[in-house]
């Protein structure tokens, strides 16, 4: 059934990242095809915040903070409510653009899938998409140039939302520029906010100057945003979107002042060294 599923959708990138999935199409079948392509998108499903994760923790261990680690995200647990908030500080959760990035990479968690539920959505067309990148499409096509930097193995990190990363060291830190969970080796990778009046993390380059820097996440983000890479999703009520974390990367477009979206997001993980279907792995 999923490799029919697979012939029958029009591919979301020219890449060959994602596809469209019939609502009908049973959990595990969705699972495969999420593992397959990088992204499932089903449209018209009806959920409300307990059927959603009830969805969420069918489809894997579901990540959730309690304990020493309970006020992370502004003390969210499992559920994540992205809706645009205009709350001075919250930036994840907020109207202004975020960058490409993987989930977990400031937190130190391993998450699998990130699925994503459109609750409410008025007077949205490109505002506030969610913007999702073939990263392993694009390291396979990508220049010395960018490659190199990545290659030398940890990028430096500061996180500046406390209220969301409370678990974070303050200052600046190095996280590893790759991760390997058993199931695809890939870019462990936030790029940085460029322009936004506020910003929930930086990232530099080791060794290299401000504006060096700069200039290599701006050729980094424009290698990354190719047509053929990134798949751009605008929101109507009652989409769900499942993501491959270790696929792709990740991001949002700004949400303007009269537009309005509320997406739910939860998070999974799978066991340590348990393979997907066909596993895809980065050759450095």
């Amino acid at each position: 059934m999923t490799n029919s599923i697979l012939l029958k959708s029009k591919q979301l990138t020219s890449s060959g990242l994602g596809c469209h999935v019939d609502n009908a199409t049973p959990l595990s079948a969705l699972l495969n095809v999420v593992l397959k392509s990088g992204i499932a998108l089903i449209h018209n499903v009806d959920l409300t915040e307990a059927s959603f994760r009830s969805f969420v923790e069918k489809i894997g261990k579901k990540i959730e903070y309690k304990e020493e680690k309970a006020l992370v995200g502004y003390g969210f647990s499992d559920i994540l409510k992205i809706d645009g908030t205009p709350e001075d500080g919250k930036v994840i959760t907020g109207r202004g653009k975020l960058p490409l990035h993987t989930d977990g990479i400031l937190l130190n968690t391993q998450v699998d899938l990130i699925i994503l539920y459109a609750s409410d959505v008025q007077g949205v067309d490109a505002d506030g998409a969610t913007l999702v990148c073939d990263q392993l499409a694009a390291w396979g096509e990508m220049p010395d140039s960018l490659r190199t930097p990545l290659l030398i193995g940890s990028l430096e990190y500061i996180a500046f939302e406390r209220g969301y990363f409370t678990s974070v060291p303050e200052g600046w830190f190095s996280i590893p520029a790759f991760r390997d969970y058993g199931r695809v080796k890939s870019l462990n990778l936030a790029l940085p906010f460029i322009g936004e009046r506020l910003k929930s993390w930086d990232v530099r380059v080791q060794g290299l100057s401000s504006q060096a820097s700069q200039d290599y996440f701006n050729a980094l983000e424009k290698h990354f945003t190719q047509e053929k890479y990134l798949y751009n999703h605008q929101w109507c009520k009652g989409d769900l979107l499942i993501i491959d974390n270790q696929r792709t990367l990740h991001g949002r477009s700004a949400l303007s002042v009269s537009k309005h979206r509320r997406l739910l997001r939860g998070q999974t993980t799978f066991e340590k060294n348990v393979l997907a279907p066909g596993p895809t792995h980065i050759a450095i």
